[in-house]
């Protein structure tokens, strides 16, 4: 008899299980948007179908006075997890630890010892360092690389310069970032008149990164000059990239990617965090709420345009509200007077964060989803996971977003930061419910997190046997 397990895996007979090691910046349960929810519910599903995953991570609570460096093994709904904390003044340049960071580096050339992985797939390495990628590829285990967002590109992560506009990659080959994500560093270079000498200093010693002795204007300057070429080399030793949108592997291509093992593989989603969709929906006919509810979900920062709702909802006539949902606390600075604002009209409710395992109940709240991201979104799993739950979606027509959102049959799209044309929208589908029904009949079905799993299966088995 020939047993076989998974979706379309070899004969159980005939090939041992795979071992891969996720590794990935945060973590449920306190960290769960998209890259770490993605990242979980893979290991989950891979867990499931019989192969031996792990996850190495950070607790990213930098400023805790429990000890300058703590790791310890947790296991969450049944995967094994190593996580790392450690102060955010271990060092004093904090700005070379957000890319290098030799302690993590030696914490995972243990863990990858002991455990001796097939594989080492990196989901995000934002405080961990690219030298994870080093140790992996030093040990002999081929490493693969999900590109989730900027990261590798922009010390931002967004591709936003400070001003608010956007940025289509690192100009003069990453010296041109200082200026926008370190502008006071900028001006103490000018002020000394020591930028082009050590840029010249910089570009001799070529792959060698340079480090000085001390921490200095000098050495933080050299700090900023290796990101770019450090993450660019680092990247260039992953045997498989995903990028899960064209348009996020078109910026990679476009700023010196082009010789990288980069492939668009769209994400998929986990049907098992919609679970509570129904039970809402029934609670809301039973209490014959029928208006027209427009919901954001995600995090409430500058850079995901909740300002920009604000303004078209507020603006908007008819039997109507909106909900937001996320955490108030993370861009205090921006989000309270939001929803300081939110308290003058009673349609317009600010519900907090939910649970990891509330998203349906969340959707199921809502009729229409609004993405009015100011950035270059790569793939928002929560558009995604709208149109499983049935959802129509009004977004950006920016980056992945205008990729997976077809403007006129499933949703609307509208310029970045105009709430004028936001509101158009947004009342238009208020005043004609006949235009929703059709958007809602004609969302497509979205890829499976099943889908995801067994292509991942199908490249970590040819690394193996590579």
């Amino acid at each position: 008899m020939v047993l076989f397990w998974g979706w379309g895996a070899a004969p159980l007979a005939f090939r041992p299980r795979l071992k891969i090691t996720f590794v990935v910046h945060q973590f449920p349960p306190r960290y769960f948007t998209g890259t770490e929810s993605y990242t979980f519910a893979l290991a989950r599903a891979l867990r499931a179908a019989g192969e031996d995953v792990d996850v190495f991570t950070l607790d990213p609570a930098f400023g805790e006075a429990t000890g300058p460096w703590r790791e310890f093994d947790e296991q969450i709904d049944g995967v094994p997890v190593r996580r790392v904390n450690f102060w955010m003044m271990l060092h004093r340049d904090w700005a070379r630890l957000e890319y290098r960071h030799p302690e993590l580096d030696q914490s995972f050339r243990r863990h990858i010892e002991r455990r001796r992985p097939d594989v080492v797939h990196c989901f995000h390495l934002r405080y961990l360092g690219v030298g994870l990628l080093d140790q992996a590829t030093a040990a002999g285990i081929p490493v693969c690389v999900h590109l989730t967002d900027f990261w590798f590109l922009c010390p931002r992560v967004i591709l936003v310069r400070g001003d608010g506009s956007l940025c289509d990659g690192p100009p003069d080959a990453g010296a041109g970032c200082i200026a926008c994500a370190a502008p006071e560093l900028a001006q103490e270079v000018a002020a000394a008149g020591i930028g082009s000498e050590v840029r010249e200093l910089h570009a001799r010693a070529g792959r060698n990164a340079m480090t000085a002795a001390r921490y200095s204007l000098p050495s933080r300057l050299l700090t900023w000059l290796d990101r770019q070429p450090s993450l660019r080399r680092a990247l260039g030793q992953a045997r498989r990239i995903f990028a899960p949108s064209r348009f996020l592997r078109d910026r990679f291509v476009a700023n010196g990617c082009r010789d990288l093992p980069i492939e668009v593989a769209p994400y998929g989603i986990d049907r098992a965090r919609l679970a509570g969709l129904e039970p809402a929906r029934a609670r809301r006919a039973a209490a014959g709420d029928a208006r027209l509810t427009f919901g954001f979900i995600g995090s409430i920062a500058p850079h995901k345009g909740v300002h920009t709702l604000l303004d078209a909802f507020l603006a908007v006539r008819g039997d109507a509200r909106l909900i937001v949902f996320g955490r108030t606390t993370d861009f205090a600075d921006y989000a309270e007077p939001l929803v300081a604002r939110g308290r003058t009209d009673p349609r317009i409710e600010f519900a907090g964060a939910f649970a990891f395992h509330d998203l349906g109940a969340a959707l199921g709240r809502i009729d229409v989803l609004v993405a009015p991201s100011e950035w270059y979104e790569n793939t928002p799993f929560v558009v995604l996971e709208a149109f499983a739950a049935s959802i129509p979606v009004v977004a950006t027509n920016l980056g992945g977003l205008a990729e997976i959102v077809r403007d006129g049959a499933w949703g609307d799209l509208f310029p970045r930061g105009d709430a004028g044309a936001l509101r158009a929208k947004l009342q238009r589908l208020v005043d004609e419910p006949a235009r929703l029904r059709a958007y809602r009949d004609a969302l497509p079905e979205p890829r499976t997190l099943a889908d995801d799993a067994a292509a991942l299966r199908a490249h970590y088995a040819e690394l193996r046997r590579g």
